[in-house]
């Protein structure tokens, strides 16, 4: 029964994802489901592993195209995007972008589906995170946390994502702010969902 719960969770997931995913994912649900009705256990669970892993990834790709975009004068690096299994470190997808202008430089970071967001969450909005040199403080109505030893603003997004905005020595707090300032929140916000 719990197989059957899996797979139909995984059928209810393919609806968010692209086209060019699905049709490896409905294969690697249907070859799962073949395996469990022949009694295959071990092919059953390595096809839905495989099923999961395709959804993480288009999870992650999807996650890229809510990076900002470089402001005028800068240059960014190509998107980047990861997904961790369950198996490793509880799961979870990410997005980044390194931006450059000089010696100014400037990631942002997107983190979802990770099991260590609840901690992280817990630690921003506790009396903790100032031992560890965190404050709170609001930008355009939306409280993040700074870390002014590494020059980190953090902002939890629905309760599920952590938008992370890290600067070098070299980038003024002002440029930080406008990076805040160009993220769609919103959308990562619908995103989340």
């Amino acid at each position: 029964m719990r197989a059957c719960h899996r797979i139909a969770v995984l059928l209810c997931c393919i609806a968010t994802v692209s086209a060019a995913h699905a049709d490896d994912v409905i294969d690697q649900i249907t070859e799962a489901l073949q395996a469990y009705q022949n009694h295959d256990t071990q092919t059953a669970i390595t096809a839905l592993d495989a099923a999961s892993n395709l959804l993480r990834q288009s999870r992650a790709d999807g996650l890229k195209r809510l990076l900002p975009q470089p402001p005028p004068g800068w240059t960014a690096d190509v998107a980047e995007s990861t997904a961790v299994s369950v198996a490793m470190l509880g799961g979870g997808v990410t997005a980044s972008r390194a931006y450059h202008n000089g010696v100014q430089r400037v990631e942002v970071q997107i983190v979802a589906d990770s099991p260590m967001l609840q901690s992280l969450a817990q630690l921003i909005s506790s009396p903790l995170g100032a031992i560890g040199g965190m404050k709170t403080v609001v930008i355009g109505g939306r409280r993040m946390s700074y870390t002014e030893n590494d020059r980190t603003y953090m902002a939890l997004v629905a309760d599920k994502m952590i938008v992370k905005i890290q600067g070098n020595a070299d980038t003024p707090d002002p440029t930080l702010r406008s990076f805040i300032a160009a993220i769609d929140f919103a959308a990562i916000e619908k995103h989340a969902h």
